[in-house]
């Protein structure tokens, strides 16, 4: 399970952006305008397993399985922790497990000659994570601009409609498992 420890502080589109795009000058829809970002925003995180915007999650698993898999991306990871048997919590040194970007999201798995430790019976693993691109990332354009075309088609159709050019760019950000 993923759960936001620290949400994002900005959209990864602007509300400014989202204007120029449907050229209004006005600012009287601008809350509708900002609930259309935040939907497609959302829509493409959802699809595409990203976290486009700066901000900190945590994973907690139950059990230590061979190799943990994060199932968003871009991730980094900060800390991670467990309940040890005797019930105190440990933190994890860098070089006791290996993080590496594989078919796009992290694999976590222990260093050559360690394991993972013991957990306490009810123990709980907690990896916190800090997700988002960075600004620039080629990704983070491609986002801006399938959040730009979905946010004018959810404006402009509001009784709904497809956005083939929405689906186009999140398939290519979409992650491929080879």
């Amino acid at each position: 399970m993923i759960t936001v420890v620290t949400a994002p502080t900005i959209r990864a589109v602007t509300l400014e952006e989202a204007r120029q795009q449907l050229r209004l000058d006005a600012h009287d829809e601008d809350m509708l305008l900002a609930v259309h970002l935040d939907a497609a925003q959302a829509e493409l995180e959802r699809l595409a397993d990203l976290r486009l915007c700066p901000q900190t999650l945590a994973m907690t698993l139950d059990a230590w399985p061979d190799e943990i898999t994060v199932p968003v991306r871009p991730v980094t990871i900060a800390a991670i922790t467990c309940t040890a048997a005797g019930g105190a919590t440990v933190t994890l040194p860098e070089g006791d497990y290996i993080a590496r970007v594989q078919h796009g999201f992290m694999r976590i798995r222990p260093n050559a000659g360690t394991s993972w430790p013991t957990l306490a019976p009810d123990g709980q693993i907690t990896i916190t994570l800090s997700a988002g691109f960075a600004e620039g990332h080629p990704d983070l354009a491609i986002a801006r601009a399938a959040i730009l075309v979905k946010t004018a088609s959810l404006f402009e159709n509001r009784e709904g409609a497809t956005c083939l050019a929405f689906d186009t760019l999140a398939g290519q950000l979409a992650a491929r498992w080879v």
